[in-house]
């Protein structure tokens, strides 16, 4: 930890205070019934936290934690019922991005064979069956509802898929629910492990050239945008795929909300790609990323008293889910940090005071939030502002 304002003395105290009482409920998960338990994939969003932690403030605890992440990870699996085989496919994009960064920190270094283990079973699942869904359904079932564009991922199979292919089968496409659909959460996370993993794998590379070329046409659909511009020169993500082929209407897609972890997974998922394009294509994602910024600081943080909210108050959290969404803002501050550490001219926007004082807002507010008592969620939340504020406040 270096170069961190003497101000910042006070965010680095409430971390600490924070991840303490986190890593408790985390290492206790498991003694709990099934139905009071912390979901597969939060374990996953909330160790991608961790890990920020562990990065900005206090490495010292990380053989603790990567033990206490492996054991909770297959306790979560034994309240799935098959397992691996029987998660949601998305649930394979946060332990695909949390285990393929983990195998990156020399603190891990004394677990690197499980975390390996885990990103193969995981990102297997995810790039075996995802993309799949529409291709696998059975002829004679929804067959009105192929995909507008080609090249993305649903998080479930729908239902008579055969049984032959692993996951989830109670999808329908006509039902706007949140099973088996093509959904921002499933697509960003897709294409940022793609990304990352594409590194070292053609195969994942490939994949994720696929994915960027939908996400890059859904922005720019006339009918039911991903996009959703709120001035010339700002907006967010939507929720979800608005119609099917044929102009056919998706249910449950909504024009004005908006989910804070689908703006931070698209925010850190296309700088990572930016910044390994050859300078001369970048300028076009760079305005895409500054335009999402605008958006989050005008929907999500202006209306709030600067402090970044885990959804639009416009709209309604889809199928009423509330437990799940709580957590955007936390997805979001992690993939700001990214940016910052990772992407210069995305940092040089951060830095500029109208996002100073968000983060020192947002910051603030998770300062005064309680400890004991607090939520997983909640906690998860705070450890990740807190810890961003700590990096990347100036002054």
């Amino acid at each position: 930890m270096t170069d961190i304002p003497q101000s910042t003395t006070r965010y680095i105290n409430a971390a600490r205070a924070n991840f303490d009482q986190l890593t408790k409920l985390y290492a206790s998960s498991g003694n709990l019934p099934c139905d009071q338990r912390v979901a597969f994939w939060k374990l996953g969003n909330t160790f991608d936290t961790m890990m920020d932690f562990l990065d900005v403030i206090d490495a010292t605890s990380a053989p603790k934690i990567s033990q206490m992440v492996i054991v909770q990870l297959n306790a979560s699996l034994n309240c799935i019922k098959g397992g691996f085989d029987g998660a949601w496919f998305d649930d394979f994009g946060w332990w695909s991005v949390a285990a393929q960064r983990a195998l990156q920190k020399p603190y891990f270094k004394s677990n690197l064979q499980p975390f390996q283990q885990i990103l193969h079973e995981c990102w297997v699942r995810f790039t075996s069956n995802a993309p799949f869904v529409w291709q696998r359904h059975k002829i004679g079932f929804f067959d009105q509802y192929g995909p507008a564009v080609e090249g993305g991922v649903w998080n479930a199979y729908w239902e008579h898929t055969s049984d032959m292919y692993p996951g989830p089968k109670n999808g329908d496409p006509s039902a706007g629910s949140l099973i088996g659909i093509q959904n921002t959460v499933t697509n960003a996370l897709y294409f940022m492990a793609a990304h990352r993993i594409g590194k070292s794998d053609p195969n994942a590379a490939q994949a994720a050239q696929r994915e960027f070329k939908f996400l890059m046409t859904w922005f720019d659909e006339t009918n039911s945008s991903l996009w959703r511009t709120i001035t010339t020169d700002a907006g967010l993500v939507r929720e979800r795929a608005g119609h099917f082929a044929k102009s056919l209407p998706a249910g449950g897609f909504q024009t004005e909300w908006a989910w804070t972890g689908d703006q931070g997974l698209i925010l850190g998922g296309l700088s990572d790609r930016m910044m390994s394009s050859d300078p001369i294509y970048r300028p076009p994602l760079l305005e895409r990323l500054q335009a999402l910024l605008r958006g989050i600081s005008l929907r999500l943080a202006k209306n709030n008293n600067g402090v970044v909210r885990n959804y639009t108050e416009e709209g309604s959290v889809p199928d009423g889910d509330i437990g799940d969404y709580q957590v955007g803002s936390g997805v979001f501050w992690r993939n700001a940090l990214h940016v910052w550490k990772t992407n210069p001219d995305l940092q040089r926007m951060l830095a500029q005071p109208e996002y100073q004082a968000i983060i020192r807002a947002s910051a603030d507010a998770a300062l005064l939030a309680p400890v004991a008592g607090a939520s997983f969620e909640q906690l998860t939340n705070q450890v990740a502002v807190l810890v961003a504020a700590t990096a990347m406040l100036t002054q």
